[in-house]
């Protein structure tokens, strides 16, 4: 089984077991219903990982390798602030209008300082330092800057890599050792992403300086599990784990700056299904629209088809949405007239396949992804517009609903929520009937309650 795998299992029941609860502090990360997002944590936890064993991918539900190695060479490589550079948009909550994060991140590793060598920047010392005096312990990073915190979008979370080369007997080759610092971690969002992501750069050094890898050591100050994410880990660390995959670098690459995610390869990767309708902690109040036309049993599609296509249903979809966001997941995609993304507006589309791509559209791959990206843009020009499954993970972060309620029983398979049933939403607008042949339909707007103050 993946050793990783044994590692965040124990780790998560560590926290849960003895872990210390922030409930009734004062914190800044709340849920959409505007409940504080306490968590439980535990202070100073270290992870050792073997490298040479296996490469530290969990089994338990897929990481997304290749997307996470984008990002540390988005920091490493090109030593860049601006989401502009990075393949995936999960800084953009944190960028300016120019795509600018401030001084963080790569920011930070492009910065050129005087050796006695010459000018270099922090990687390029690292390896510099790594080809010609190996076994030197100085060789180490550190973004986390004070004269430069208050000109940063966000405060660096991994912030210094250390590290440390030896001579294993009986090798020719030196190991390359590694050891990352880490002040805070969401442990069900983040924990295997990073271990990914600086076990991925290990290896690559490694490989450019003609080293073998060796350990990885991952020490975190703050390892912590949200609340509302407490279920999910507990479901989490009961399931079936599997082998460690395969996972191998092109090895044509002798030059870290000629490394691309897509130098990434990895086979045998079996596990478990990713984890559905994950709370996100949210730091400012985030919402938004969703677009649906329901039966009278609130159903809304049948075998991956609507129910009904009423022309002025249609005609009000276009021009609600037109000029604005919709969010909608692949299966809802594939229903469109060729496939094709809806015209006159920015189509996100969610799907877990990292392979998946379609033109003239964004695509991500997790809740976590999809709420960061939906942060670029304005509130009131977002709608979800289905299916069944992004409906329902989406509506805690709407506050209106454009509804068409059609007054007839059909044979289906998916419902959206009945908002008749829910005290969180009243009715602020209803249409006269109207009809389409034998149909009967109204339109009708709910908003979510407001809490008093």
């Amino acid at each position: 089984m993946s050793y990783a795998d044994k590692i965040f299992v124990d780790m998560c029941r560590d926290i849960l077991d003895n872990g210390t609860s922030t409930e009734g502090e004062k914190v800044r990360p709340h849920w959409p219903d505007g409940t504080p997002a306490y968590t439980i944590k535990k202070f100073g936890v270290v992870n050792r990982y073997d490298l040479r064993q296996e490469f530290p991918l969990i089994t338990l539900r897929k990481t997304a390798l290749k997307s996470a190695t984008d990002e540390m060479l988005w920091i490493w490589q090109k030593k860049s602030n601006n989401i502009n550079d990075l393949g995936s948009h999960i800084w953009d909550e944190w960028a300016d209008p120019d795509g600018s994060i401030g001084k963080a991140y790569g920011y930070q590793m492009g910065v050129k300082h005087q050796y006695k060598e010459g000018m270099m920047d922090q990687t390029d010392r690292v390896i510099y330092d790594l080809k010609n005096n190996p076994f030197s312990r100085r060789i180490m990073t550190n973004i986390y800057v004070h004269q430069d915190l208050h000109e940063m979008n966000l405060y660096p979370c991994a912030y210094s890599m250390t590290f440390n080369v030896t001579q294993r007997k009986g090798e020719d080759k030196l190991t390359l050792n590694g050891i990352l610092n880490q002040r805070s971690q969401d442990v069900l969002a983040a924990n295997n992403w990073n271990v990914a992501q600086y076990a991925m750069l290990l290896h690559m050094l490694a490989q450019v300086c003609d080293m073998n890898v060796g350990e990885f050591v991952h020490v975190i100050a703050d390892a912590h599990i949200y609340d509302r994410h407490v279920p999910l880990i507990e479901e989490l660390i009961t399931r079936k784990q599997y082998l460690a995959p395969k996972v191998t670098l092109n090895p044509d690459i002798h030059d870290f700056y000629e490394f691309t995610k897509d130098d990434v390869t990895v086979t045998d990767y079996v596990t478990g299904e990713q984890i559905k309708d994950i709370p996100i902690a949210i730091s400012e109040e985030k919402y938004m629209n969703a677009i649906v036309a329901v039966d009278s049993n609130w159903a809304i599609g049948n075998k991956g088809q609507l129910l009904i296509r009423i022309p002025a249903d249609q005609k009000r979809f276009r021009e609600i949405t037109t000029g604005g966001v919709v969010v909608l997941g692949r299966k809802t995609m594939d229903t469109f007239p060729q496939k094709k993304p809806l015209p006159n507006r920015t189509n996100i589309i969610l799907s877990t396949n990292e392979e998946y791509k379609v033109t003239d559209a964004v695509v991500v791959h997790s809740i976590e992804q999809l709420i960061d990206e939906l942060k670029s843009y304005p509130d009131d020009c977002i709608y979800i517009i289905g299916g069944d499954s992004v409906y329902k993970q989406m509506l805690p972060y709407c506050d209106k609903v454009y509804v068409t309620k059609i007054d007839r029983e059909y044979e289906a398979d998916t419902y959206y929520p009945n908002l008749d049933e829910d005290p969180d939403w009243k009715i602020v607008f209803e249409s006269e009937e109207q009809t389409y042949f034998d149909t009967t339909y109204t339109f009708v707007d709910y908003e979510r309650v407001k809490p008093q103050a």
